[in-house]
């Protein structure tokens, strides 16, 4: 699969992984655009008082546009999610698979 069609994938809301991944048990997927209501950001456990601090009253939160790589924890028996970035490695590289 080319880094065009991983793209495509994405959008589609599939999980994708490629020989790199598949043998830590990680893939990536493409965050669901999500609007979090102003009334729930104080609520939210994912962010510092400072910036829940900062946000009142300034209007909700809006989450787009992001890939993120879920990467398999032995140690603490979970996945650990950060935003996934792709490398020149990644973009040529054709032995990405749906999940």
């Amino acid at each position: 699969m080319t880094f065009g069609e991983v793209l495509e994938a994405l959008r589609n809301g599939e999980r994708l992984v490629n020989a790199r991944l598949a043998y830590k048990s990680s893939f990536i997927c493409r965050q669901v655009p999500q609007c979090v209501d102003q009334a729930i950001v104080p609520k939210m456990t994912s962010l510092p008082e400072s910036v829940k601090d900062f946000l009142k009253d300034r209007g909700d939160i809006r989450f787009h546009d992001q890939v993120l790589l879920f990467e398999w924890s032995p140690m603490q028996e979970a996945y650990i999610v950060t935003s996934y970035i792709p490398t020149w490695y990644d973009i040529f590289d054709e032995t990405w698979t749906v999940a």
